[in-house]
């Protein structure tokens, strides 16, 4: 047997301060996550899905709006719907399982840096990744993309430790385990990115006898038994599904022609999507000639014939995570189809590399690029400081904020406490105080974050319908049908459903004109045990900006188009018609009344870009709820 796999890496016990990281880290991500509603389309598709799981009693196939919703695997919507299911219907339970995948990353971080530096590593590797901007951003928001870097750094680090160790099972078992996790994530593209770390250091090692030794008959048994069974289930149930998982939301996607397509707004040009990615790192990313420095000089340390185990075993970390760092960067650099969080799996591992150097910056061979830093640091903190005088009034400026209040106080507030802890940070670098230096600038960050979590409930009204449902909803009923001109993607009308239902569904005897066996009147959907839930109709019809997608299947029961909109709003049955919150407002072709139907008088209520409408019926429901709390009908309708 060789000589590397004879020395077992050393213990290393976790004391107050690591606890102390850990919690501080945890308190930081999960900041503010119930504060503010669901921002859409996005939010609304996660949290929608997941709520109706639990109200179909139906993990298999993904619902929203009553209808299949086929277009991702089912991980998160598990995840979400469990949480659900432990804490209620409710914003915080839904973007808590991102919050805590986003500190189990953190957790891996910890544990990874102290074994390839020291405990000090650990330490800052955990405080680091918290504190980037991208993932503090991330962790508020319900998208895959955290849960999937998550995963991915697990991966890494258990082909690290088994790679070192292959004797160790588990290692190898928890290898496998995860890529199935990360394909039930985010598809195949989730087992693509440690494939290619794993074939990185084979090359390094100039030999693939690594591949031999990796029981890879075994691991495609657990990587089968991970994602088969839910693959099978969602086929049987939804024939076509594999087809238009496989060709629509992956191949289609990469050549850039999925139906329907991102919005303009989440995509950007290839310098466009390097450089937010380095906001996304934001403030480690400023140190990330000295890591890559750093990183350099261990790879080529481990590679001398003088090497310990040690420095070897570091040396192929190094390679690894730089691997992992520049793979999602470089995949999709020369896409189209490029979104801008799509650079967030290479966040942890760019994080490792900062906090190994960070870890050793006293050392004398580091002192030049800690004094490089902190003067940037410093320099820095002056800019963003000053620009709390003049960067707030053209925030305020632009159309879609410019009624929000307290932003200008916000935005100042910000900059002012940023750039002050960037300045400290700078100066005590230049002190040579560098682990003072990183503790002053996360307690900064922290307070920074927090006001960002506030900020996200004051822009509230922009992004979500919670704040007009919760007006609307109570003056018309549960017999009112509810209609939404409709959006690219089918979140926002998910949100919707969402926030018109948050009880978890009505028994059937609630539902007006409901029995056990007829179909449901439009605007409701089944549930399990003889209940039912409620849904909005959604205009296919609306314009070519607004086309809905196409899953396999009959055509989902909330669909409706404008001569059937026109005949509910014709009907003695109360109905509203919501306006599409994502329309261009300057767009000639795409006219605030383009879907609007006849008869359609003033707007019954107008929260941010949305515009709330009702029929004679609806109309007389308000104004009968605004006479029966003393209200005038004028003073309970208009902007909020």
């Amino acid at each position: 047997m060789s000589e590397r796999w004879k020395t077992a890496p050393v213990r290393l016990g976790v004391g107050w301060a690591d606890i102390a990281v850990l919690v501080l880290g945890l308190l930081v991500l999960t900041c503010g996550l119930g504060g503010y509603g669901f921002y859409e389309p996005h939010e609304g598709h996660f949290a929608g899905v997941a709520r109706e799981m639990l109200l179909r009693n139906d993990w298999v196939t993904p619902t929203l709006n009553g209808a299949p919703y086929l277009n991702k695997p089912p991980l998160l919507y598990w995840l979400i719907a469990t949480s659900t299911k432990l804490f209620g219907f409710n914003e915080f339970a839904a973007r808590l399982p991102v919050a805590l995948a986003g500190w189990l990353g953190a957790v891996v971080a910890w544990k990874w840096a102290r074994e390839l530096w020291n405990p000090t590593a650990g330490r800052m590797a955990a405080a680091m990744l918290c504190m980037a901007a991208g993932w503090f951003l991330f962790t508020h928001q319900i998208l895959i993309d955290v849960l999937l870097a998550s995963l991915l750094l697990a991966s890494y680090y258990c082909l690290w430790r088994f790679l070192w160790e292959p004797r160790r099972w588990r290692y190898c078992l928890a290898l496998y385990g995860l890529l199935g996790l990360c394909i039930l994530t985010k598809g195949p593209v989730g087992l693509f990115f440690p494939v290619l770390s794993w074939v990185g250091l084979a090359l390094n090692r100039r030999s693939f006898a690594s591949f031999q030794k990796a029981r890879l008959v075994l691991g495609a048994g657990v990587i089968l038994a991970v994602i088969l069974p839910w693959v099978v289930a969602v086929e049987r149930a939804n024939p076509g599904f594999l087809k238009y998982f496989l060709l629509n939301e992956n191949l289609s996607r990469i050549a850039d022609v999925r139906w329907p397509p991102d919005y303009a707004v989440s995509k950007v040009s290839a310098l466009g999507y390097l450089a937010v990615a380095g906001i996304w790192g934001i403030p480690w990313t400023l140190l990330l000639p000295q890591a890559l420095s750093s990183a350099w000089q261990d790879w080529q340390q481990g590679r001398s014939p003088e090497a310990t185990w040690s420095q070897r075993r570091r040396s192929e970390g190094m390679l690894l995570l730089t691997i992992a760092a520049a793979a999602p960067l470089l995949l999709f650099l020369p896409m189209s189809s490029r979104l801008v969080y799509y650079s967030l799996p290479a966040l942890p591992p760019v994080i490792l590399l900062c906090a190994g150097w960070w870890s050793r910056c006293r050392e004398p061979g580091q002192r030049q690029g800690q004094r490089s830093l902190g003067w940037v640091f410093a320099l820095l903190g002056l800019v963003v400081g000053t620009g709390a005088f003049w960067l707030p009034r053209l925030v305020v400026n632009l159309p879609e904020l410019a009624n929000i209040a307290g932003l200008h106080f916000t935005a100042a507030f910000l900059l002012l406490a940023l750039g002050a802890s960037w300045l400290v940070a700078g100066v005590l670098l230049l002190a040579r105080w560098p682990y003072r230096a990183l503790v002053g600038l996360c307690l900064g960050l922290s307070l920074v974050w927090a006001t960002v979590a506030n900020g996200f409930a004051t822009t509230e009204a922009v992004r979500s319908s919670r704040q007009l449902i919760a007006a609307a909803d109570p003056r018309l009923g549960l017999e009112t049908l509810w209609v939404f001109e409709g959006s690219r993607e089918l979140g926002a009308a998910g949100a919707m459903s969402y926030y018109l239902d948050r009880r978890g569904g009505h028994p059937l005897a609630e539902v007006p004109g409901a029995t056990r066996t007829a179909p449901l009147p439009p605007g409701w959907a089944r549930g399990r045990a003889e209940t039912a839930y409620r849904t909005v109709m959604v205009l296919t019809d609306g314009g070519v900006n607004r086309l809905p997608p196409v899953f396999p299947g009959p055509a989902p029961a909330y669909a409706t188009n404008r001569r059937q909109l026109q005949e509910f709003w014709d009907s003695t049955r109360p109905v509203v018609f919501v306006t599409d919150f994502l329309r261009q407002p300057n767009d000639p072709q795409d006219p605030l009344d383009l879907n609007l139907p006849i008869s359609a008088k003033e707007p019954l209520q107008v929260v941010g870009p949305r515009q709330l409408y009702g029929n004679a019926a609806a109309q007389e429901h308000w104004e009968q709820s605004c006479a029966s709390r003393g209200q005038a009908t004028a003073e309970c309708s208009g902007r909020i």
